[in-house]
């Protein structure tokens, strides 16, 4: 009997409804013609993977009155549920996460400011997040996204030969470890959250590959990278600035504007993204699942 080749994004609309529209040419597309209410069937759920593989970054626009568990029913698609020990939970769901910014916040107490892929100093860092608006600003409170695989991909051959073998250091003292008590002004956190965890390194493959499409990607960053496993901190630095640097070129990149209701799910493993703090003074409430990943390689 010969195999079922998998349904190709090109064939979506045609054979289930669904729309892909690319956002840019880096990464992102636009999801239509899915009510996240309603289960998906095997075929749907195909495509939405084949576009998640493609594009690493989806958008799910007008999900009103999509239920916590049918936010998580959701996600699971993906994956089991993630626990990460400092983000803070929505009172009575253990398996949702809260992303919240009081009008008395200020730019010290946002998380995620700076390029990151979200807690890589575990040992097994998150495949991918599924993030839904609840409350917004009236402007601002953008989350702009870099594909690192085009990143990678824009090294010469010696650099991304050099790359491969090395390894990295991570860990999260800087966000709720002893590096992190230094801040005059504290994150927003977990209230049980330790700092003897914050402490806890774990080494990642600079370069790791995608295990569905093969493709390869940098997986170092500015929050929880510390130094390559071998060397200094000092003598880190300058490559690891320069791979940091590539983040910024728009070319590699998106910005998302949300909208309400809007779902966002996206690669953890091979995006990185920033928090656009742009709307102090104004409430901005968002509730997320974290998708369990795999030890990179």
């Amino acid at each position: 009997m010969t195999a079922r080749q998998p349904l190709s994004i090109a064939d979506a609309q045609a054979r289930t409804g669904i729309r892909i529209r690319p956002m840019t040419g880096a990464l992102g597309a636009r999801v239509e013609g899915v009510d996240l209410r309603q289960p998906l069937s095997p075929e749907r759920r195909e495509v939405v993977q084949a576009a998640f593989d493609e594009y690493l970054l989806l958008t799910f626009p007008r999900q009103e009155a999509l239920s916590p568990q049918e936010h998580m029913a959701f996600s699971e698609i993906f994956g089991a549920h993630q626990d990460l020990p400092h983000i803070p939970l929505v009172e009575g769901y253990p398996k949702l996460q809260k992303v919240l910014a009081e009008t008395t916040h200020v730019k010290g107490q946002i998380v995620g400011q700076n390029w990151h892929s979200d807690s890589t100093f575990l040992a097994a860092p998150p495949l991918g997040v599924a993030m839904r608006a609840v409350e917004l600003p009236d402007y601002g409170g953008d989350t702009s996204f870099v594909n690192v695989c085009v990143a990678y991909e824009s090294l010469s051959p010696a650099l991304q030969q050099q790359l491969a073998g090395m390894r990295a250091v991570h860990s999260a003292t800087r966000v709720f470890g002893k590096a992190a008590q230094e801040r005059e002004v504290q994150l927003t956190m977990r209230a049980n959250t330790s700092v003897d965890e914050g402490e806890r390194e774990s080494v990642h493959p600079v370069v790791r590959t995608h295990p569905r499409t093969g493709r390869k990607g940098l997986f170092v960053n500015r929050v929880y990278t510390q130094r390559f496993e071998g060397w200094t901190a000092e003598e880190s630095a300058p490559l690891l600035q320069y791979l940091y640097s590539l983040y910024d070129k728009p070319e590699f990149g998106c910005r998302v504007e949300w909208h309400p209701n809007m779902m966002l799910l996206w690669d953890n493993r091979f995006t990185q993204h920033r928090a656009i703090f742009d709307y102090q003074g104004k409430r901005r409430y968002l509730v997320r699942t974290t998708i369990q990943g795999e030890r990179p390689a």
